[in-house]
């Protein structure tokens, strides 16, 4: 059975800095998170939700679709690592996906192959 859902969410803080968007979709086992806008520190929150996600979901994969994703700072990179951890807890394993522009070269210069499957 080919189940699918989608949910979309925001990060965006009070003092309304632009934030990343983010929407769920499962199918199956697998929960992709589409990415957009810039990741910075201002969204612990949405990094929350989506450790809480998993925790519920216990997906046996988890890609994170960062293809319209403009902008990631150094805490951002530091909370998917957070993420990664997480979803190691429950045997998750954890993708990045479509990244391109400043947010490839950054992954790229912080070496994040060494703990994601990059796609």
């Amino acid at each position: 059975m080919d189940v699918r859902t989608r949910e979309q969410n925001s990060s965006r803080p009070q003092d309304g800095a632009q934030a990343m968007d983010y929407a769920f979709e499962g199918r199956d086992k697998a929960l992709t998170i589409h990415v957009s806008g810039r990741m910075t520190h201002s969204d612990y929150k949405g990094f929350r939700d989506i450790l809480a996600r998993i925790n519920t979901d216990r997906p046996k994969i988890t890609v994170f679709d960062l293809e319209k994703v403009e902008f990631v700072d150094s805490s951002a990179l530091g909370m998917l690592l957070i993420v990664r951890d997480a979803a190691q807890q429950t045997e998750t394993e954890l993708v990045l996906k479509g990244a391109s522009g400043q947010v490839a070269k950054l992954i790229s210069i912080s070496k994040l192959h060494k703990y994601f499957t990059l796609q």
